[in-house]
């Protein structure tokens, strides 16, 4: 039972109803006999420094943040971490001394995740990442660090993500960064080469949020091949219309609640000290919520 003493933490997002952090803190923090207690809060986007401003004053001592304030909220916070500058987003808060920190945890949630559920390791691999939003722009990160050989961003609007690429190449000189158009006819070449030679194709838009039934992110369905592995980074439903295709064509398939539990365990570390055992908590998951889960 909460009480005076209870620790307050959430996830701020909109909408926010769907999330399953809730689920996964609560009962983190029950196993570990922490008196802490994890909510979502529903903020509309105009009254997102309102909220930040709410949760300081009664005392919170650590939030998750997901669409669609991540890179807003990066100007927000006092004091944001290396990964959080050089991603320009951000996904977990921590509060501290009147002062609000902002870390990203997606960055080491991705590639733990790859390694852990999708049995491949990112070291010297070539990645192609659907989206350069705050997730997609993380997961390069995350797998650049890890030793990716490259990761080619695919758009619609290439224009968008010009200094993103710039930055990460300065960040990462011994990798490749590229962006390619996804609907520009003339780089149709680049982009079946690109896509083709993928060891890891991600889904970090929100396309499959509503079952599958928006326009379908892979044209190039002749380029995909076993010995890749599809990572949607969805996991409003279990096997979206991107990992279905994937997996008819004999590809390794990985859903969103991967990445869900592997980012969640950075942010409760940086919140509390102490890691929560990831695979036990994937299972409790999947058990809980079947409908969600990618078999």
């Amino acid at each position: 039972m909460a009480s005076a003493e209870t620790q307050l933490y959430g996830v701020i997002g909109h909408p926010v109803a769907h999330s399953l952090s809730p689920f996964l803190m609560n009962r983190a923090f029950r196993q570990l006999d922490i008196d802490a207690v994890y909510l979502r809060f529903d903020v509309q986007p105009n009254r997102l420094d309102r909220a930040l401003e709410g949760l300081t004053a009664l005392g919170a001592y650590g939030a998750n943040v997901t669409y669609p304030f991540k890179d807003e909220i990066l100007h927000l916070v006092d004091l944001p971490s290396p990964d959080a500058e050089l991603i320009g987003a951000v996904n977990t808060l921590a509060f501290r001394d009147d002062q609000i920190i902002g870390h990203n945890t997606d960055a080491s949630g991705a590639a733990v995740a790859l390694a852990t559920f999708g049995e491949m390791t990112p070291d010297d691999k070539h990645v192609f990442i659907f989206g350069a939003g705050g997730s997609g722009r993380a997961a390069a990160v995350g797998l650049l660090r890890e030793g990716a050989a490259s990761v080619t961003f695919g758009v619609r609007s290439p224009r968008s993500v010009v200094e993103t690429a710039k930055k990460f190449r300065a960040s990462f000189p011994l990798q490749s960064v590229d962006v390619v158009p996804l609907d520009d006819s003339g780089a149709l070449d680049y982009r079946r080469y690109a896509f083709e030679r993928a060891d890891v194709v991600i889904n970090a838009t929100p396309v499959g949020t509503r079952g599958g039934e928006e326009t379908p992110l892979v044209y190039d369905l002749d380029c995909i091949r076993p010995g890749q592995c599809f990572f949607d980074f969805v996991y409003h439903s279990g096997r979206t219309a991107f990992l279905e295709t994937a997996a008819s064509r004999g590809a390794r398939v990985l859903g969103g609640l991967a990445l869900l539990v592997c980012q969640a365990v950075d942010s409760f570390r940086l919140w509390t000290g102490r890691p929560f055992d990831v695979p036990a908590m994937f299972e409790a998951l999947a058990a809980a919520f079947p409908e969600r889960t990618v078999s």
